[in-house]
Order: C-alpha cells, then structure tokens, then sequence
C-alpha cells in the first residue's frame, strides 16, 4: 500500500472518528431533556459549534398534519417561532411532503425562485392573495439545506439551514446532519410524548381533583340528606306504634288502604277523674302530668309488645295481635300482664304527684277484651290511619267503663285464655251495645304462683307507708315478723 493510500484511509479513519465523537456529544446533549425547546436548541447550537451553520430552525409536524411550525431559530433578529408552512408548499414544504432533503446553491441568480420560497401565493376563486409564508431568513441568502427529521420514516419535522455564502454545505457532512437530525426527531418524539403524558396526567389529576370534590360535596349532601331523614322519621316514629312503624319502613305494610279479620286482644284505658282536674289545674301542669303519665305508660306498652292505636285525651287503646302475634294466648297473656305492670307504675306517679302538691288521686280504670276485630289502615286515598275496629273494641271499651278504680275488668273470652298464668275474680255480667247476650266479666287479681310471671317480691306505697317486700332476700324471719308486729301494733 503506498503513502497517499495510508495518508487516505488515515484521514478517512480520523473523520470517521470525529463523526462518531459529534454523533455521541450532540445525542448525549439532547437527551439529557424532556423539554422540546430545549432539544431544539442544543440541535442548532451544536450545529454552529461543529459545522459552523451560523443560521438554522427546526420546523415540527403539528398535530393536524397539514402544516410545520417553526419551535426554535438560531441566528436570526426575529425568533418567527410559531410560524407555519403548509406541507408541499416551498422547498420546506416539498422536503416535508417528499421526505427527501432539498439543497441548494448559488441562490442569489435565482431571486425569482426565492421570492416564491419566501412568499407563497395561491389565488383564489376570484383572485386574491388568500395566504403568506412569513418566516425568519437571510435577505441574501445563497445556500440552503433542508433535511426531513424521520423516526422510522416517519415526519416529525424539517432542519433548516442557510448562509449568505456560496456552497458552504460539505456533502460529506450530509450523512451525519442527517442522523442528527433525526436523533433530535426522536428525541422531540420522545419529549411530546412525555408532555402529552404529563398533559393527560395533569388533566387526570384535575379531573380527580373535580371528582374528590364532587364526591366530596355528594357525601355532604348526602350526609345532610340522611340526617334530615333520619330527623324527619324519628318525628314520624312518635305518630306511629314501633311495630306499625317498622313494619312501614321495612315494607312489610303497605301504605294504602287495606284491612284485615283477625284475632286480637283489646285494651281499654282511663284516668278517673281526669275531666275535673282539668278544670282545677294550669295548662302547662296539666300537660306537663298527662305526658308524663302517657309516656310512662307507652314505655309499659312497648317492652310488652303492644301496639299503641292511640291516645284520646287521658285514655289509651293498645292492642295485641298485630302487626306481630305470639299467638291468641301468649298475646292475652301479654295485655293483662302490661296492665298489671301499669298499675304498679300508676301508683309510684300517684306518689310523685303528691309530693309537687296534687292532692286528689288520680286512679286508672282498665277494660280488656280477646276476639276478632277488623285491623288494618283506614281512611281516605290522602289520609291513613292505622286502627282497630269492630264489637270486639266496643266490648273492651264497656269492659273499662264499668270497671272499678285501679282494676282490670276482663271478658270471659280473655279469662279463658289466661286463666292458667293470672288469678282472676268472677264479677257480675254486663249487656253490651249491639251483643245480645250479657257478658260474663272477670276481674284480675294477681299473677298465680305456678305462673312463670310470678314475682313473689312486692313493692307497695301509699301515703305515709311504703313497703318493700321479698321473701327470698330474707335472712332473719323472726326479725322480719317482729317489725311486721310492731307497724300492726302502731296502726290498731
């Protein structure tokens, strides 16, 4: 091999060299960001320091694909970022529509064909300039190089570059142009995808964000919803018994107009000498004693599985049997044990009302009746009302009213249900409006003592004397006979 064929493949291999050295300097820079201006920048300031192309721009694809925008110029007074050229229009236009690199020389003989790559015109239907290409550039130009930015043949944008010299472009300086260029194209890619992403991941966080308050204001209002519900069925609940309540909401009733036959027991309940105090005492005493007396008893009511029907003045009428039944006995057995648990607490409030200076006693008188009654909602398509109806609730009703002060009259047909669990007295018998036969009456004395109900423990107060007896809890008899000798011997 001779001398100028080494000196040859020696300056071929040290060009070679260089090439890959500027290939790796120029990559290395561009990826070091995500932010597309800054890549276009480090693109065209590298091409300065290593090819000494002192004036350039990269052009991308927008997103409609019909135009390029300029995104970055270099050594040029106006910047003429945002520009736009129509894709086939001019020598940019062309490079982008061909993908194929345009160059040009010796541009000052051809002002014509410069002042068209300058200014486009394109007439319309009736003649008129409808557009202009206004782009940063030399006014005496004499070389250009346009080079397509591909990544896998496809366009991402157009490098630029031009002088005021002639043929300043080394065509063995293409190939690496080229490869920079389309590094930086990928490089581009890369950093509008990464804008994208960080676009949809801001848009997403926004959207969260809108939603956690829509949630958020969704909850609230729900929450407030809820509350006024939950308000708004605690004031219903004091309109209704529980069991019909719960039966309501559970949607085991219907809320329309619908009866029924069947089995209940009936209780009948008054105040005696209720009307006269009413006379004698201020309204806010009087409703301050019947609420107190009425909520008393509701409590009774409830714990025994009754339903509360309602309150007329200071009477009550519960009854047993439905919406829920034990059965016919358990739920007679059930009434008359509320009713004795009634008069045991009547007697404790007669003792409270004492004390605040109520002088006259105020004594219950209470009726009940087993039979089949008709139950179920009445009254009109706008207005229900959950009742009781039938002979059934006249008989327990007359049952009250003949009862005596702080008794329970029964009927025979409720005796016979409960005779096994609750000691009774046989009483007179009582005709009835529309029955024609009299009605044997019973009167309830107390619990027996086989009955599972039985309490041998007695609780008793009357003015000056309260007694509290419970035989299982005493351990000294003969004690307990000598105080029980003593009171006797004191009252004689």
């Amino acid at each position: 091999m001779s001398k100028s064929e080494i000196e040859t493949l020696t300056y071929q291999l040290e060009r070679r060299n260089k090439e890959i050295e500027i290939i790796e300097k120029v990559a290395s820079q561009i990826n070091k960001t995500l932010n597309s201006d800054a890549i276009a920048k480090t693109m065209l300031i590298s091409m300065e320091a290593y090819f000494n192309f002192k004036h350039s721009m990269i052009l991308l694809l927008d997103s409609s694909e019909s135009v390029l925008k300029v995104i970055a110029t270099h050594g040029y007074e106006d910047e003429g970022k945002g520009a736009e050229v129509k894709i086939g229009v001019g020598v940019i236009g062309m490079v982008a529509k061909k993908k194929k690199m345009m160059r040009m020389a010796n541009m000052g003989a051809q002002k014509q064909y410069m002042q068209a790559i300058k200014q486009q015109i394109q007439p319309s239907d009736n003649g008129r300039v409808v557009e202009e290409i206004s782009l940063p550039g030399l006014n005496n130009a004499e070389s250009q190089v346009a080079i397509p930015m591909l990544m896998e043949d496809e366009l991402i944008g157009v490098f630029l570059v031009e002088s005021d010299k002639v043929n300043i472009f080394d065509k063995s300086d293409e190939l690496i142009i080229k490869i920079l260029a389309n590094q930086t194209a990928s490089a581009l890619q890369n950093a509008k995808l990464y804008q994208l992403e960080q676009q949809r991941l801001l848009e997403l966080d926004k959207a969260h964000a809108e939603l956690a308050d829509l949630n958020s204001n969704l909850e609230r209002k729900v929450a407030d919803r809820t509350e006024e519900l939950v308000s708004l069925s605690e004031k219903l609940a004091k309109y209704f018994s529980p069991q019909v309540y719960d039966s309501i909401f559970s949607g085991e009733l219907d809320v329309k107009i619908q009866t029924q036959r069947k089995a209940l027991t009936v209780f009948f309940c008054d105040l005696q000498g209720f009307t006269q105090l009413t006379e004698r005492l201020e309204p806010e005493v009087l409703t301050e004693l019947l609420t107190q007396y009425l909520t008393e008893m509701s409590k009774i009511v409830i714990r025994w599985g009754g339903t509360i029907d309602k309150f007329i003045g200071d009477a009550i009428l519960v009854f047993f049997g439905d919406p829920d039944t034990k059965g016919n006995k358990e739920d007679a057995v059930a009434c008359v044990s509320m009713a004795l648990e009634m008069l045991e607490k009547l007697e404790l409030l007669r003792e409270m009302w004492r004390e605040k200076g109520l002088a006259r006693s105020l004594n219950a008188r209470m009726g009940i009746h087993s039979g089949v009654c008709t139950v179920g909602n009445f009254g009109s398509e706008d207005r229900l009302d959950y009742t009781v109806i039938g002979n059934g609730v006249n008989l327990a009703s007359r049952l009250e009213s003949n009862s005596e002060a702080n008794k329970i009259l029964i009927s025979e047909d409720t005796y016979l249900l409960i005779k096994e669990e609750i000691k009774c007295i046989k009483k007179q018998e009582i005709l009835v409006k529309g029955i024609s036969y009299p009605i044997q009456t019973y009167e309830v004395s107390g619990f027996s003592s086989n009955s599972s109900l039985y309490s041998s423990k007695l609780v008793k107060s009357i003015p000056g004397l309260s007694l509290t007896f419970d035989p299982n809890e005493i351990e000294d008899t003969d004690r307990a006979m000598k105080l029980i000798s003593d009171l006797m011997s004191r009252l004689v």
